[in-house]
C-alpha cells in the first residue's frame, strides 16, 4: 500500500511539474501514403491492389501509439454474452496474421486451465474476443499494446510491447483464469495511467498518443462498496482517476457491456468524460466485437481511397484505431492515379495521392491475399452476431442517449458472491 501511495504521489507531482499541451483537433489530418511508392510499375495477376498508409490528427507529436487494454474480470463476467461467440471465444483464434487457429480445448478452455465454468460464450469471452479483434488490426511497429485487468485489485499481464504474440498469451491467459471477485475499476485506471507514463514496468514514450481501452460489464464496487453494492465514494474515486489521466493526456475510452453497466452508467459516463474519452454503451454484450475498431485515437475516423483514373473506390478498405489503413484498389493497365482522403472527427480532411503503374503479371500478390482473407474473418465475425453494424451502432448510439439522461441513483447491494 504504501508503495502505491508513493507512486501516485510521485505521478501528481510529475503532472504538476510536466506542461501538458492540450490536444487541438483543429487541423487538417496529415495522410500518408506508405505503399505502393509514387512513381511504382506494379506488376500481377490481380486486377486490384493493396494501397496501405497512415492517418492522424495535425496535433498528433508522432506516429507512435501507446494502447492499454483495461478488462474487467470480476464474477459478472462470467454470464452470458448473447449469442454463441464461435471461434471467436476461442484462445489466438484469429493469430497473427488474422487467419483461424486450430486450438486444443476442454469445455471451452485451454488445457490446464483451473476454471471449471464454461466461459465460452460469457461476457469474459466477449470481451477477451474484442481485445483480440482490435490486436489484429494495428501496426507493431509502432504501436504498443499492454494488458491489465481487474477485479478484486488490477493486474499488470502484460507491459506495453511491440511484440503482439506477447499480448495474444496474455489474453489467453485470462479466459484460462476466468473470472472473480468485485470490481476495482478505480485500480484498473491508475495502473493504466502509471504505465502508460513509464512509472511502472513498461518502457517510457514521451512523444506516444496514450489511450486506455476499458471493457467492463458493471459498475464500481471497490475498494469502499465491498464488491457487492457501488458506494458514492467508488463513484468519486473512479472518476477522480479518470481526471488524472486527462491530465495526463490519456484518454480513457470506456465500453459498457450488457444490462448491469447501461442500468447505472454515472460512473463509466464520467471516466470518458473526464479523461476525454469516448462513451460505448453496448446491450448485448457480444456486439462489441462489432464496435470496438470504431474508436479513433488519432483523431481521423473517416478515410477514403480512390482510383481516380477509374473514378472508383477501393472495394474493401480497413481503418484501424491506431491509423493505419489498407484498402483493395481496382487499377487499370497503365497509369493509375491514387487518392487517399481522410477526414477527422471535427469535419476537416486531409488528402495524399500517388501514380502507380499496372501492367498484368502471372503472379499474385501474397499481400493482398492476405489482406482480403483477414477482412473476410474480420467481417464473419460480426456477421455471426446476427445483427448489421450498422444496426449495432443505433443501438449504441440509442443507450447513449438513454445513458446520458439516466439517473444517478445508485443501485441496491447485490446478494452472493461480489461482482
Amino acid at each position: 500500500m504504501n508503495q502505491r501511495i508513493t507512486q501516485f504521489c510521485t505521478l501528481w507531482l510529475f503532472l504538476i511539474l510536466l506542461p501538458i499541451a492540450n490536444s487541438a483537433w483543429g487541423a487538417e489530418p496529415k495522410v500518408q501514403i506508405l505503399s505502393p511508392k509514387n512513381g511504382d510499375r506494379v506488376a500481377q495477376d490481380q486486377k486490384t491492389i493493396l494501397v496501405s498508409g497512415k492517418v492522424a490528427s495535425e496535433s498528433a507529436r508522432s506516429p507512435n501509439v501507446d494502447i492499454f487494454l483495461v478488462i474487467d474480470i470480476s464474477g459478472s463476467t462470467s454470464q452470458y454474452a448473447g449469442i454463441d461467440l464461435g471461434d471467436a471465444a476461442q484462445p489466438d483464434s484469429l493469430g497473427s496474421s488474422g487467419f483461424p487457429r486450430p486450438q486444443i480445448s476442454i469445455g471451452g478452455f485451454g488445457l490446464g486451465g483451473p476454471s471449471p465454468r464454461n466461459l465460452r460464450n460469457s461476457i469474459l469471452a466477449a470481451e477477451v474476443a474484442a481485445a483480440r479483434r482490435l490486436l489484429v488490426q494495428l501496426n507493431s511497429q509502432t504501436t504498443r499494446v499492454g494488458v491489465i485487468t481487474f477485479s478484486e485489485g488490477a493486474r499488470l499481464l502484460q507491459p506495453l510491447s511491440h511484440d503482439f504474440e506477447q499480448v495474444r498469451r496474455a489474453l489467453d491467459d485470462i479466459l484460462r483464469a476466468g473470472p472473480n471477485g468485485g470490481t476495482n475499476m478505480v485500480e484498473g485506471i491508475r495502473t493504466g495511467i502509471s504505465e502508460l507514463m513509464g512509472l511502472g514496468t513498461s518502457e517510457k514514450r514521451t512523444d506516444a498518443v496514450k489511450v486506455e481501452f476499458l471493457l467492463t460489464d458493471g459498475f464500481p464496487t471497490l475498494p469502499i462498496g465491498g464488491g457487492r453494492r457501488m458506494a458514492p465514494e467508488d463513484i468519486n474515486l473512479t472518476i477522480n482517476a479518470a481526471r488524472l489521466a486527462g491530465k495526463a493526456g490519456i484518454k480513457v475510452h470506456v465500453f459498457a457491456l450488457g444490462e448491469e453497466a447501461l442500468s447505472y452508467p454515472v460512473a463509466a459516463v464520467g471516466i470518458a468524460k473526464e479523461s476525454g474519452g469516448t462513451y460505448t454503451p453496448v446491450s448485448r454484450p457480444a456486439d462489441v466485437l462489432a464496435v470496438v475498431e470504431n474508436i479513433s485515437v488519432v483523431g481521423v475516423d473517416y478515410v477514403q481511397v480512390v482510383n481516380q483514373t477509374m473514378g472508383q473506390k477501393a472495394t474493401q478498405l480497413r481503418l484501424a484505431a491506431d491509423g493505419f489503413f489498407s484498402s483493395a484498389v481496382p487499377v487499370v493497365e497503365g497509369r493509375n492515379q491514387i487518392e487517399v482522403i481522410a477526414r477527422a472527427s471535427d469535419g476537416k480532411t486531409g488528402r495524399d495521392s500517388i501514380t502507380i503503374y499496372y501492367q498484368p503479371g502471372t503472379q499474385k500478390s501474397l499481400e493482398l491475399e492476405v489482406f482480403l482473407e483477414k477482412e473476410k474473418n474480420l467481417k464473419l465475425q460480426v456477421e455471426r452476431l446476427g445483427k448489421s453494424q450498422e444496426e449495432i451502432q443505433r443501438d449504441v448510439e440509442r443507450g447513449r442517449e438513454n445513458s446520458l439522461g439516466s439517473s444517478p441513483r445508485l443501485p441496491p447491494p447485490t446478494e452472493g458472491p461480489p461482482r
